[in-house]
């Protein structure tokens, strides 16, 4: 074999083990970054390493939830526990002036302080949780005064947001819809302008325990620009506080949510006011029909009287039965006296004509006897017998009958 054949085989050799010699170093240094990275450490650069982000750490041991009784309250038996509210106003869904009440969609949020929940933390960082670790600790026992129906929203699990910070400072977080009691005055109605309220207190805890506090005072209430409802205009939101005394628990701190609403007038205008203005003028149509029209006339004044029987058990079909007169019914009822004095109108023109029709048939009957009588006195003839007549000022005269000049030339003569 050639010597230069030799030579090129060597160098072939050579190439190859450094070739296999740097695969097996970058392999081992592939393999090396992939484990450490699989361990948790980073690739560059250190990471600071919370311990409350560790899954290693349970949430029970880490805010030590089973070494402290959390039946009672935070510092029992000491001073009074502040808990701050603020409140998000999601939709104001409906108002019913029947029942008297109004359903909204809040989010209520509390805001305490727990020394019990406070834990370790290296970044500061809280921890949120869901409803689940509500059950397991003391939380405010906040209910809404006045409501009738109440609930938490579950789609699609419990609207519920507990935060706890290591400082043991909690943010208890829910989204309720609340329907609840609302005292109308409908003495203007519809041009009327109620004002409701929703109240929150403690239903166990008592000034003394708890003290229940707008966060932010008038800032604690905001609402989203777009609520609107289809027959009232919402004026304005505001809050206030007070106390509430019960004869026998005592004094509690109570929270006000409280808006006034302005009712819009024109779907009455449309559905109400304009259509009894109509029949009233209908009713007027009437007075320029002929007085034998007897068909005509009557109808028109009993289909008149039926609609605004109507249109007033429509409106009140709406509205609670209330003891007082409201501002809708004044115009209602007039409408209809209207509307009913205009059949009354024709049925004493009838009346009054049929009397009077009645006295002129007894007069020429009257007349026609005393014709007769005088006619046998004097021998006249019959065709000179005197009939009534009424004359331009609407008296009753005797006359002849055609012919009588010719006639009574005859007689003066004979």
């Amino acid at each position: 074999m050639p010597y230069y054949i030799k030579f090129l085989f060597l160098i072939f050799c050579l190439i190859l083990i450094g070739e296999c010699r740097k695969h097996k170093s970058r392999k081992r240094r592939w393999s090396g970054a992939v484990e450490s990275h699989k361990h948790g450490a980073p690739l560059t650069g250190k990471k600071i390493v919370d311990n409350t982000k560790s899954h290693k750490v349970k949430t029970d041991h880490l805010l030590r939830v089973d070494d402290h009784d959390f039946t009672m309250r935070p510092a029992f038996a000491g001073p009074a526990v502040p808990v701050g509210v603020d409140v998000q106003v999601e939709s104001l869904d409906s108002i019913s002036e029947v029942d008297m009440d109004f359903t909204m969609t809040l989010y209520l949020r509390h805001y305490w302080k727990d020394e019990r929940l406070s834990f370790p933390s290296t970044t500061n960082k809280s921890m949120t949780f869901d409803g689940r670790l509500v059950k397991k600790i003391w939380v405010p026992d906040v209910f809404f005064v006045h409501s009738k129906r109440s609930f938490i929203h579950d789609t699609t699990t419990e609207n519920i947001m507990l935060r706890v910070f290591p400082d043991g400072h909690v943010l208890y977080s829910l989204r309720v819809t609340v329907t609840a009691a609302c005292n109308m005055d409908f003495s203007r109605f519809p041009l009327d302008s109620q004002t409701c309220t929703l109240e929150l207190e403690s239903y166990a805890y008592t000034d003394e325990d708890l003290m229940l506090y707008w966060k932010s005072g008038d800032e604690s209430l905001s609402t989203d620009d777009r609520i609107s409802l289809s027959q009232f205009l919402i004026q304005k939101f505001h809050t206030t506080s007070r106390l509430a005394f019960y004869s026998s628990t005592g004094w509690y701190n109570r929270l006000y949510i409280n808006f006034t609403l302005r009712r819009h007038i024109f779907f009455f205008l449309l559905q109400t006011y304009f259509p009894a203005t109509l029949m009233v003028m209908l009713s007027w149509v009437s007075f320029w029909i002929d007085r034998r029209a007897v068909p005509a006339r009557v109808s028109l004044g009993i289909t008149t009287v039926l609609t605004m029987s109507t249109i007033i058990t429509g409106v009140n079909a709406s509205m609670p039965r209330v003891s007082y007169i409201k501002a809708v019914d004044i115009y209602l009822w007039v409408s209809f006296v209207f509307v009913f004095l205009s059949v009354l109108e024709y049925a004493a023109v009838n009346y009054l004509t049929t009397v009077r029709d009645g006295k002129d048939r007894k007069l020429r009957e009257k007349a026609r006897e005393q014709s007769l009588s005088l006619a046998r006195e004097q021998s006249l003839p019959l065709h000179l017998w005197h009939v009534p007549h009424r004359d331009r000022d609407g008296g009753w005269r005797r006359d002849l009958q055609r012919g009588r000049h010719q006639q009574s030339g005859r007689i003066h003569q004979g």
